[in-house]
């Protein structure tokens, strides 16, 4: 007799091999068997009779370490589940919540803040990863939780929020706390290469900090110094890294934006023709090609010994926090004195003349050199506001800064800078260099897409408020959906395998990630022939279909389709 027992489903084990039919019995958090048990007895028996059975989805690219900590999490990260994701890993793009030391605190809160649009002063009652895994799961968690330490949040609390390199005792202090991270279960390191503070460091820097994570055998990951021109540098810059101190590295959502210093409206203008001929006169144009070269560096790094790696969203819009899109000298010092600095009208005239007139340039760390100045790449209507708090400005959600401008009365600049002064800089924006979910912009992703060295992600900050974005939602079965059941890129045991086994192997997850006997049973069962989403954009709040239950360390939460409210069986996963 076992707790439960999922009878005659295809089976699709995570290791990329075919499916196959078989039984799988659960007892408590484990999976003990695996093949024909017509005459094992159970508790609970589901028929997954035409069904296919595989591991639950494990998002290596997330920020939901931001959410975890506010008591009704468990509602606010429900899409997750309900898109059959188990486990993920947080942390990314160089911050990080599991660490909030004493020193220079509230600088890390308020980046934290940013992202979570709330106070965090009274949640964060914690200091380390330790106190944070500890407390978190004491608390209860929805879903497997691992998480990376922030190179940004390192660096904040090694020297505060300076526009320059470190000195050699801040140095040393960061390396500290990293070495102190490890011990302490995080998986590695990631870094926020494009965004303040993290641009500020320099090759030395990292790979003092490449040092500590070889003695741990942990990951090092990387949103990317750059994607536009001079991401060829971007990926070399981490890869040198990797292969000095012979340790692996994740690439962060990988793409390429086309950038001309010399010709930069002409190739905003070529975009927008290109996405007119490819959907209106339905010219087929090979967009996709354009990152050829690109993964073709990658694939060099590799012959060379780098175990690299990437992820990306099935989606055309990414989304971060509206100061990162202003010179980084806007942040230095802290929010309060970002927020007067902005109020200045002269402040601003500098920043609008920064952002119009200064080129992104390598190394994209000397004032206003840096590389996310999309404004200068795709032009104002590149930014579409997608969270803030107060009701007021809740009208803007979803529209493009000349919009507001125009509604306001006002410059785009001083839309920006008043919208972040009112909501004390904690405003969230998409960023797309044409229209939302341009099918032309989402082709020229498909290379990445169907790379072996690829697997999807959610990049999920999921808030109590404001516009999410559809990944949020639907990433795993939008991605099956689209490249193996429309455009048959990819086989369903691949997609699977991308899905779960590949980023347990990456992040050195264990015993997640494959349906094995002994494994922890994080399971998912879906119909593959109803699996879709029709979230977009414009509505991207929809629970995808064909998803029908959802196991976490044996706990239902998600059965007949429909959440468990009350399920918290998640567990924190430390490096080991």
């Amino acid at each position: 007799m076992v707790s439960i027992l999922i009878r005659g489903g295809k089976i699709v084990d995570g290791t990329g091999k075919k499916p196959f039919r078989a039984d799988i019995a659960i007892e408590g958090d484990t999976i003990t068997e695996i093949g024909s048990l017509e005459n094992m007895q159970a508790d609970r028996t589901i028929d997954a009779e035409n069904r296919m059975v595989s591991p639950g989805f494990i998002d290596l690219h997330s920020h939901a370490d931001i959410t975890v900590p506010l008591h009704n999490h468990a509602e606010i990260l429900k899409p997750l589940v309900m898109q059959g994701i188990t486990t993920f890993v947080g942390g990314n793009c160089g911050f990080s919540s599991c660490f909030v030391p004493k020193r220079n605190k509230e600088d890390v809160i308020a980046y934290l803040e940013n992202l979570s649009g709330q106070s965090q002063k009274e949640t964060i009652v914690w200091s380390t990863p330790a106190e944070f895994l500890e407390q978190m799961e004491a608390k209860g968690l929805l879903l497997n939780m691992a998480t990376l330490i922030g190179h940004g949040s390192l660096r904040i609390a090694a020297s505060g929020l300076k526009t320059r390199l470190l000195h050699p005792n801040e140095q040393e202090k960061m390396d500290y706390y990293l070495e102190q991270a490890m011990e302490m279960g995080c998986l590695g390191l990631s870094t926020g290469l494009q965004y303040f503070p993290g641009l500020q460091s320099d090759s030395r820097e990292l790979d003092a900090l490449g040092k500590i994570l070889k003695k741990f055998d942990g990951i090092f990951t990387s949103h990317l110094r750059s994607y536009s021109h001079t991401l060829d540098k971007a990926i070399d810059e981490v890869c040198e890294v990797g292969l000095k101190n012979d340790i692996p590295i994740q690439i962060s959502h990988l793409y390429w934006q086309p950038y001309s210093k010399m010709f930069s409206a002409f190739t905003r203008k070529l975009i927008q023709l290109g996405s007119f001929a490819y959907n209106r006169l339905k010219i087929p144009i090979p967009v996709e090609k354009g990152i050829v070269p690109k993964l073709k560096r990658i694939e060099s790094w590799q012959r060379k010994g780098v175990d690299v790696r990437f992820d990306q969203l099935p989606t055309t819009q990414g989304f971060t926090e509206l100061m990162a899109f202003l010179p980084p000298y806007v942040s230095e010092g802290g929010k309060t004195r970002a927020i007067e600095r902005l109020q200045e009208k002269a402040f601003r005239q500098k920043v609008l003349h920064d952002i119009e007139n200064v080129e992104p340039d390598w190394p994209h760390r000397d004032r206003a050199t840096w590389s996310f100045n999309y404004i200068k790449i795709t032009g104002w209507n590149g930014l579409r506001v997608m969270a803030v708090k107060s009701r007021e400005n809740q009208w803007m959600e979803g529209k493009t800064f000349p919009e507001i401008a125009t509604e306001l009365k006002k410059d785009p600049i001083d839309a920006i800078c008043d919208l972040l002064i009112e909501e004390n800089t904690q405003v969230m924006v998409f960023h797309t260099p044409s229209f939302p979910d341009d099918p032309f912009v989402f082709r020229s992703l498909r290379e990445v897409f169907t790379h072996p060295f690829f697997v999807p992600a959610t990049d999920t900050i999921l808030r109590p408020m404001g516009r999410p974005s559809h990944v949020f939602y639907d990433c795993f079965p939008k991605f099956i959906e689209y490249f193996v059941k429309n455009e048959k890129l990819i086989s369903i045991e691949e997609a699977i395998r991308k899905s779960t086994s590949a980023p347990a192997e990456i992040m050195k997850i264990k015993k997640r990630g494959i349906l094995r006997k002994g494994n922890y049973a994080d399971i998912l069962i879906f119909d593959l022939d109803r699996l879709g989403t029709s979230a977009t954009f414009y509505d991207p709040a929809i629970h995808p279909s064909g998803i029908e239950h959802v196991f976490i360390n044996g706990t239902p939460v998600v059965s007949g389709g429909e959440f468990q409210e009350g399920a918290l069986s998640g567990a924190a996963i430390r490096r080991t």
